[in-house]
């Protein structure tokens, strides 16, 4: 084929695929988002289960500050309409990012020590089937996860998605919180923007600093446990795993191993599902890897605490432990999830004295997975 003929049929394709895509936007549906009252919004799920008897909502209430950025303010979960709202978070937001450079200075805490604020949503950010609530939100309904599959039976998951952008000078931090149809949630900081212009090649962290104030069935009889995998080596062969109450039931902290597969579990001890076992939220981190640095804060992967007022700061985090016991209480779980940015060229470049690129996203975070919150597998039909 002559390079001419190769351009025409290019070309061809190229109007063939926009002709596609043009319909597609015709005929596409977009999901209903739900509505919204002040800054909370209901978000129903489509239907599911034996004859269609569950249909899963979440009600979550959000704000947005100044140094503050995005952050979760209650969210509740139902599995139909006849039930009763069930709490989950009572507040969960980045408490601070911290953010070391290789070389020892700066080392930056881009919430607490800055009066950074969000930027403007567009239209663009939203998508097509998105909105923008406040000018700063992004409100999105995700179907973009499998739930499950059995043979020829599959169901993908529904996410009500809320998410925001820091404007933290050069650089942009994505605050996204999603609320899945099996009740899941999701914690996600994504660090993107552009390159310190000082130090536009010197590798750093970007450390998102976690605090999720937990009220599974409401504030009391919550109880925090550290759960531990082991695969031993030699004769027997049994692996095994361990659920024990976190630091011996007081206030203390934990190190994440990647080999024992360690998790914060939140059990509350008066809710029971169908079939009697104690509801809970596994506490899963999503991340590259650890970051221990000079910081005390730094130098486990999970605190808990019990909640007081007034204790919200992740870098004082070791003075609030202070013995107190972190079961049939009301408790604060604090997550660090390190970022490991080491420039590349696709970063971008010096041009004229001036950067110009931008850092690809890289994410980090935890996700809360539910545990015997249902009494059957989530949304499947068959009985």
């Amino acid at each position: 084929m002559s390079i001419g003929n190769f351009a025409a049929a290019a070309l061809a394709a190229g109007l063939a695929w926009a002709s596609q895509d043009t319909a597609w936007a015709q005929t596409y549906t977009c999901p209903t988002l739900g509505p919204v009252s002040g800054n909370t919004i209901t978000q129903e799920f489509p239907a599911g289960g034996p004859g269609g008897m569950f249909k899963p909502a979440w009600m979550v209430s959000f704000g947005f500050a100044t140094a503050k950025g995005l952050y979760i303010t209650g969210a509740w979960f139902r599995k139909k309409p006849t039930d009763p709202w069930m709490q989950v978070i009572y507040d969960a937001r980045l408490s601070d990012i911290f953010v070391p450079y290789h070389s020892g200075s700066p080392r930056y805490y881009d919430l607490s020590t800055f009066s950074f604020n969000l930027v403007n949503a567009t239209a663009a950010d939203a998508g097509p089937c998105g909105r923008v609530l406040g000018g700063k939100v992004v409100n999105q309904l995700r179907t973009n996860a499998l739930l499950w599959k059995a043979d020829t039976d599959v169901r993908y998951a529904n996410e009500l998605v809320l998410w925001a952008t820091l404007g933290a000078a050069n650089y942009n931090y994505v605050m996204s919180y999603g609320f899945r149809d099996d009740g899941q949630i999701s914690l996600r900081i994504g660090a993107t923007s552009h390159n310190l212009p000082s130090v536009p090649m010197e590798s750093h962290m970007h450390d998102g600093l976690w605090r999720i104030d937990m009220d599974l069935n409401g504030a009391p009889n919550d109880s925090a446990y550290w759960m531990v995998h082991t695969e031993p080596s030699g004769s027997p062969l049994q692996a095994s795993d361990t659920m024990a109450a976190f630091n011996g039931g007081v206030e203390g902290s934990a190190v994440w191993d990647a080999l024992k597969f360690n998790y914060v579990l939140i059990q509350d001890q008066l809710l029971v599902n169908g079939r009697g076992h104690k509801v809970s939220y596994e506490f899963m981190p999503v991340r590259m890897g650890r970051a221990v640095h000079d910081e005390l804060f730094s130098k486990a992967d999970f605190w808990v605490t019990r909640y007081h007022p007034g204790e919200d700061m992740y870098k004082n985090v070791t003075t609030y432990v202070n013995g107190e016991s972190v079961m049939n209480t009301d408790d604060v779980i604090w997550h660090m999830s390190p970022l490991h940015h080491e420039p590349r060229d696709e970063d971008g470049f010096i041009d004229n004295g001036y950067w110009n690129g931008v850092a690809m996203v890289m994410w980090g975070g935890l996700d809360l997975m539910p545990r015997n919150l249902w009494d059957r597998s989530p949304l499947y039909p068959n009985n």
